[in-house]
């Protein structure tokens, strides 16, 4: 199970904690693996050592007892070290897919409820929203998150390890030497906190400008956009956008690099410190006889070499951290963001029966322009009616009301005598049939495009649909038939193909509503005639309302209603008045 939306005031690293409690099992197991590998490391250090004092002791002259002794010693400490070696590759081999599985599964997780959130909202969020910049959330983000997870968290748990337990060996090999070889760690962290703005802020900026770079490609390789390119001969121009875009990409990227790459450097200098320290003082204290042997002095220094490498990468690792940390907060923008339409927590899925429609004082507006202002009147069932008025009005919106892609600022919308709000959203939309002024078809077959509309359908279903909608004599035409995929947006049909499918696609969802935007643009004289043909079987028994320009080539109607200025005026076809506001 997924975990809940995070608050709006818990950290990146409280959503990350969140979304692992799942795995909290396995992670305590792969946990006990990184203190056992740790251990097994530092092991090779008092093994060294050892070998040093016992094995390799400087005697002038030694008995041949003496010497088979140590052989067999040697050949003991040989056997420790081969299996150490196993071992820590048979742990390593056991925790790393478990690491693998957890990254994966935590990616999972956050992609799904990244689209399943994205489906809730609402219309509105995409109108002003890029493409390009969701998408990028919805990949790149969360994959940085489980590349982290898989490479980096294990390595940090274990390089964490190691430094406690390396610093408490050197404290009880010689605590002086200790204290002072570890006196430049607090720099490192010094070093971290001076950097972590930084390069926090460039990995943000740098995700933001990649997601830009996304969205303008996504525009212009789009077949309606290469199109209108091409048709303006503005390629030069749309190249120069792409270009200033992957500039500040790039810059974002390359800044973000050098305080990183600076605080590697920074960090380096000052275990090279660290080391001058050990050598000079420790080389002292072995020449002097101050309490350090010369296998404790090689133990220690493999220690530190163990150390220091383990604190640089921790260090950079903290980096690695703060850039994922901001991929968690893009993700948690997101699964913030509020639909502005919501679904009532006792609404209930009603069967639209007559098809009704009753507008009760709606006023909605964008921003500061009113589009409808008191709106009321009544579309009784099965009715017909045309809606017309100047481009902008509020044709489209007014119709978009009705399926709650947008809710009122103020007045009802009934269906039925059913508040809209008191619908759950699905079983209302699924009633509500569309046709597009802008046909959108999938990357899929003809089959799979006009069944979108009900899934369950039956290959006879579906012709049946395109004969009434006049659209199975040029799918027979097709390459393939039915089968013939069709492209990006249904890039290898002509508009008015386009237009036919969607009409199908209408006549096979069958429903009690039908909400059509210019059915008859992109037809030609004859394919037009034989839309409204197809319109007219398909209307029956329905309301239906159409957005049109050109209400006289729809004479199906039996009702117009008229919009301007945010008024609202119901017309009989003879031209009377029924309602005005």
């Amino acid at each position: 199970m997924s975990p809940p939306l995070p608050n709006k005031k818990r950290t990146a690293l409280g959503d990350l904690y969140e979304r692992l409690k799942p795995h909290k099992a396995v992670l305590a197991l792969v946990f006990l693996c990184l203190v056992a590998l740790a251990v097994l490391e530092l092991a090779m250090p008092q093994v060294l050592g050892y070998v040093f004092d016992h094995v390799f002791k400087g005697d002038e002259s030694l008995s041949a007892e003496l010497v088979q002794e140590r052989l067999r010693m040697l050949w003991m400490v040989l056997l420790v070290v081969l299996g150490i070696y196993v071992v820590r590759n048979a742990i390593y081999y056991f925790a790393k897919p478990r690491m693998i599985s957890v990254g994966e599964r935590v990616a999972f997780d956050m992609r799904q409820d990244l689209v399943r959130h994205l489906h809730t909202l609402s219309v509105d969020f995409y109108q002003r929203s890029n493409p390009g910049k969701i998408s990028s959330r919805v990949m790149r983000d969360v994959q940085r998150v489980k590349e982290f997870l898989q490479d980096e968290l294990a390595q940090m748990l274990i390089n964490a390890l190691m430094l406690l337990v390396a610093t408490g060996l050197m404290l009880y090999l010689n605590w002086f030497l200790a204290l002072l070889t570890l006196a430049v760690m607090p720099f490192h962290v010094l070093v971290y906190y001076l950097f972590r703005k930084p390069i926090s802020t460039y990995a943000r900026q740098a995700s933001e400008r990649f997601a830009d770079v996304s969205g303008n490609l996504i525009e212009q390789l789009d077949a309606g956009g290469a199109a209108t390119v091409k048709a303006a001969a503005t390629q030069l121009l749309e190249q120069e956008k792409i270009r200033q875009s992957m500039r500040r990409s790039m810059r974002a990227q390359i800044k973000q690099s050098k305080y990183y790459y600076l605080q590697k450097v920074t960090a380096d200098m000052l275990i090279g410190l660290g080391t001058i320290l050990l050598v000079g003082v420790g080389g002292y204290l072995v020449l002097h006889e101050r309490g350090l042997t010369g296998g404790q002095f090689l133990t220690f220094y493999l220690l530190v070499r163990i150390l220091y490498p383990r604190l640089l990468n921790l260090v950079s690792q903290a980096g690695k951290f703060t850039r994922m940390a901001t991929s968690v907060d893009r993700v948690a923008e997101i699964l913030q963001i509020e639909p502005s339409v919501r679904e009532k927590p006792d609404a209930i899925p009603a069967e639209i029966h007559e098809g009704k429609i009753e507008f009760r004082d709606v006023v909605f507006g964008y921003d500061s322009l009113t589009v409808l202002d008191g709106a009321s009147f009544t579309l009784g069932p099965n009715e017909h009616v045309l809606v017309t008025g100047p481009s902008g009005c509020g044709k489209s919106t007014l119709v978009n009301l009705i399926a709650r892609f947008y809710d009122p600022q103020k007045g009802e919308i009934f269906i039925d005598g059913v508040d809209v709000r008191d619908f759950t959203l699905t079983s209302l939309r699924r009633q509500i049939g569309y046709v597009f002024q802008d046909p959108f078809l999938f990357n899929d077959t003809v089959m799979a495009n006009i069944r979108y509309a009900w899934p369950k359908a039956s290959d006879e279903q579906v012709v049946e649909a395109t004969r009434r909608a006049y659209a199975h004599e040029f799918i027979e035409t097709l390459p393939d038939g039915y089968e013939t995929p069709i492209g990006d947006g249904g890039v290898q049909l002509s508009a008015g193909q386009k237009r036919r499918l969607m009409i199908a696609r209408a006549i096979l969802k069958n429903p009690r509503i039908l909400i059509m935007d210019e059915p008859l643009v992109s037809l030609d004289p004859e394919a037009r005639e034989k839309a409204v043909e197809g319109l007219a079987g398909l209307i029956r028994n329905r309301t239906v309302l159409t957005i049109t320009h050109y209400p006289g080539e729809l004479p199906y109607a039996n009702k117009q209603v008229y919009i301007c200025d945010g008024h609202v005026t119901v017309r009989d076809l003879s031209g009377r008045v029924i309602h005005s506001e």
